[in-house]
């Protein structure tokens, strides 16, 4: 990796509130870490969450795939590399490379994500003029940019029950948050396959938002160790979820 790239370097330390019961690290944190990551490497890009909002707009993600190499562990130290990759159309790309900070030349996670501009009153993309930095962009590819994800057609899937969408799932756009969706979509999946797999890699679609109060009913579809979950609102298909363990 070019060390005078625009490349924005974070560090985690796992903690134990964020494990499971194998003391590795939940899914939602390791997403939790990427948001965190996205927002400091929008600011570096001129257009982090304050600037955006005072011009009434914000970052939704729209699509996020990340492969888990080496799992972290509780009490791992953790180094986090994130950079813009630039757009395409509507969706910004940017990319993540996690490392344990004693093996920085070995992955344990690599992650590509696409986001949109938002309009913070009409929820409409906006398609004005940005003003951001584009040589802070980089041109460097972890994993291919994100496509959709459907389910295969031979898949019949079966209902996974409901979450009535509460308080502690919402964030700061007022809408349930979308690494909570990671988190819903392995409760959903039977608990005698996840505490026994090991999750190696997740892929999400995210179409549209879901507010308090709303209900989210779950489709679950197995092909192998690839699982599907999908969440809809009424007739409304929310988002998409791909999970394949080891």
């Amino acid at each position: 990796m070019n060390p005078d790239a625009p490349i924005v370097t974070l560090q985690f330390t796992v903690r134990s509130y964020e494990c499971d019961m194998n003391s590795r690290i939940k899914a939602a944190c390791i997403q939790n870490y990427l948001q965190e990551a996205g927002y400091f490497g929008s600011d570096y890009c001129g257009c982090s969450y304050d600037t955006l909002r005072a011009r009434g707009l914000f970052w939704a993600l729209n699509r996020i795939h990340f492969t888990i190499y080496d799992i972290p562990l509780w009490g791992d130290d953790l180094i986090l590399h994130t950079w813009s990759r630039g757009q395409t159309g509507p969706l910004w790309h940017r990319n993540f490379r996690m490392v344990r900070r004693n093996a920085p030349d070995t992955p344990v996670l690599l992650g590509t994500s696409a986001w949109t501009l938002l309009d913070l009153n009409t929820r409409s993309i906006f398609r004005g003029e940005t003003g951001f930095d584009e040589s802070r962009h980089y041109a460097e590819d972890t994993l291919p940019l994100c496509t959709k994800i459907i389910v295969p057609k031979e898949l019949e899937q079966q209902p996974g029950g409901e979450h009535a969408v509460v308080w502690s799932d919402l964030d700061t756009n007022a809408h349930a948050n979308n690494c909570i969706y990671t988190q819903w979509a392995l409760d959903v999946l039977p608990q005698d396959y996840v505490r026994t797999h090991v999750l190696r890699d997740v892929q999400v679609c995210y179409y549209h938002e879901i507010h308090s109060g709303e209900t989210v009913r779950f489709g679950i579809a197995r092909d192998g160790d690839k699982w599907y979950v999908t969440g809809n609102v009424g007739d409304v298909q929310c988002y998409v979820e791909r999970l394949e363990f080891d």
